[in-house]
């Protein structure tokens, strides 16, 4: 059994005992020159679990058409950095993890900026100390304001 989409987009087969033993599923994606290409396959023993599975398959299709068809708005370019970027640490002195994560997220807003590019520091102030982000712009170093150490 064959299923072509509609608007030609992608054909999913469902194969029995030919060429393999059970439901062999092909996904095909068709492309502009009307020549089509497998994006997915498997192989599955139970006739529910086909029909399934066929299905989600078929789905998942319907998705990756509407993305080609209408991509989301996005950076024109990812860094590395922002993808591996790893979460700094709630402070020992912070019992509440939501309240850093809020003022944190502030800072980083205010100073509009990823937040792979940012350390976090302390600075003390009239015998305070309090967090700040800061990161290097060109030959100078920039801070921005979190929050006290010790919040109260």
């Amino acid at each position: 059994m064959t299923f072509v989409h509609p608007e030609q987009e992608y054909s999913l087969a469902v194969d029995v005992d030919d060429p393999v033993y059970g439901y062999l599923i092909r996904l095909w994606t068709v492309g502009e020159d009307g020549r089509d290409e497998r994006i997915g396959q498997t192989v599955v023993d139970d006739r529910d679990l086909a029909l399934q599975v066929a299905s989600e398959m078929a789905a998942a299709a319907d998705d990756l058409a509407a993305v080609h068809r209408e991509p989301s708005l996005g950076p024109d370019t990812v860094y590395r950095e922002d993808v591996d970027r790893s979460e700094l640490d709630v402070p020992h002195e912070w019992d509440d993890d939501d309240a850093w994560e809020e003022a944190l997220g502030d800072a980083f807003e205010e100073a509009g900026i990823p937040r792979s590019k940012a350390t976090l520091t302390t600075k003390t102030i009239d015998g305070r100390d309090y967090y700040y982000l800061q990161w290097r712009e060109g030959e100078s170093v920039t801070s921005q304001y979190v929050a006290p150490v010790n919040p109260s």
